[in-house]
This record gives structure tokens, C-alpha cells and sequence, in this order.
């Protein structure tokens, strides 16, 4: 009984979570850091993809590490509002100077005061996340391994491919270190070795090029693809 208190003392101590809200216009971001214990880094910027939560929160109940996500209004953008003028802008697209203008100009007004609004949720981020591994978790939709095949519209920012004609073309990894591509590869997962030249879209793999980043992207129905993915990250 008494070395069953001493371990359960152990994993409460282990665990833990801390809030850190930001500012961005009229609008607060809240950046959740969740801890268990030592383990795997895994970072959630786009609230609506849920699946990919899900799966990283599994991970880390099971095996432990840590999770870093952005609470919100719910949605996949940030939305808010300076000096009476409505932005938005993606949160996987703010890691670069020339990534936030372009995102904030994708969808809408741009503004050098709304480009400091973003910089300061981007600085917090970059300031929060681990050393080590990053591993990035998506859902996606549109988006598909599909759009880095010779002649589509990324094709110029995959240095290497691998194309498992089982899997889902929805699941694979994005990588930026070439043995990680070769690791996985050899899984027979679909896999993604990005560009060194890749273009600078404001993304985490751009702005994390020379760590070692893996994002793991899955469909919203992968659940269980996904955290076997993750598994292997």
C-alpha cells in the first residue's frame, strides 16, 4: 500500500499543465502546455482538427511527453479585430516574417499593426516549444500527400516521396531529416522528405527546417492510423 501511494504520488507530481494566454487584437489565444512525465514533444496549432489531438493525447496518457495546443474560438484560423478592421489568420503560418503577411493577406485585411498582433502569438510559440524532436499533428481534408507528387501544386518542396499504395493517401509524415524519411519509409508508411529549398509558406517544418520536425497528418476518421502513426514518429 504504501509503495502504491509513493508510485501514484510519483505520477501526479509528473504531471503537468499550465496556461499561458496571449493577446492578438481584441482576441486571446491561450497556448496549453500539458506534461506527463518524460516522452515525446507534440505540438496541435489548429484547434479544429480534433482527431489529431485525440491521438496525441492517447500517446502521451500511454507512454508520456507533452502537448502544446492553441485554444481558441474552435476554428482552424485565429480571428479578431483591431481598430474596428476584422483579421485572420492561420496559426501554422506565422513562424516566418513573410509567413504572416501572406496568411493575413490570404484571408483578408493586412495591416503592420495586425503583423505585430500575429508576431507576438508566433514569439510566444517559438518560445514554448521543446528542445529535442517536435512532432507536429494534423487533420486534414483537401490537403494530401497527393499535392506532392511530380506536376502538382507542392512538388518543388518534397526533396523525396515514398507513396505506400495500401495506406491512406491522407496519412503520412512530412520530415525534415532524411533518416527519419528513410525510418519511415521502411514502415512502408507514406512519407515526405521536405526540400531544403522549400518554399517560406510561415509553416512550423519551414521555420523548424533544421531540427528534427516531424509532422504526422491524417484524415479526420484515422483515429486509431493516426496513433499508430505517432507511435513511429
Amino acid at each position: 500500500m504504501k509503495y502504491g501511494f509513493l508510485i501514484l504520488l510519483g505520477l501526479v507530481q509528473a504531471t503537468h499543465a499550465a496556461n499561458y494566454p496571449v493577446r492578438v487584437g481584441n482576441s486571446t489565444v491561450i497556448i496549453q502546455v500539458h506534461k506527463q512525465g518524460e516522452g515525446k514533444a507534440f505540438v496541435h496549432v489548429h484547434q479544429n482538427e480534433t482527431t489529431a489531438l485525440a491521438a496525441a493525447q492517447a500517446i502521451v496518457a500511454a507512454e508520456g511527453g507533452s502537448i502544446l495546443t492553441l485554444v481558441h474560438s474552435g476554428e482552424r484560423n485565429i480571428v479578431f479585430n483591431l481598430h474596428a478592421i476584422r483579421y485572420e489568420f492561420d496559426p501554422n503560418r506565422i513562424y516566418s516574417s513573410a509567413g504572416i503577411k501572406k496568411t493575413l493577406t490570404q484571408f483578408g485585411s493586412y495591416s503592420t499593426e495586425a503583423h505585430r498582433e500575429v508576431n507576438r502569438l508566433a514569439k510566444r510559440i517559438k518560445c514554448l516549444l521543446p528542445k529535442g524532436k517536435i512532432i507536429a499533428v494534423h487533420n486534414n481534408q483537401s490537403y494530401s500527400l497527393k499535392n506532392y507528387l511530380p506536376g502538382s501544386d507542392l512538388a518543388e518542396d518534397a526533396q523525396a516521396l515514398h507513396f505506400y499504395d495500401k495506406a491512406n493517401y491522407r496519412n503520412f509524415y512530412l520530415v525534415t531529416q532524411e533518416q527519419d524519411y528513410v525510418r519511415l519509409k521502411d514502415h512502408n508508411f507514406n512519407s515526405i522528405l521536405q526540400a531544403q529549398s522549400a518554399t517560406d509558406d510561415g509553416s512550423l517544418s519551414v521555420y523548424l527546417a533544421g531540427r528534427d520536425y516531424i509532422n504526422v497528418e491524417a484524415g479526420y476518421d484515422q483515429l486509431a492510423a493516426q496513433i499508430r502513426m505517432l507511435k513511429y514518429a
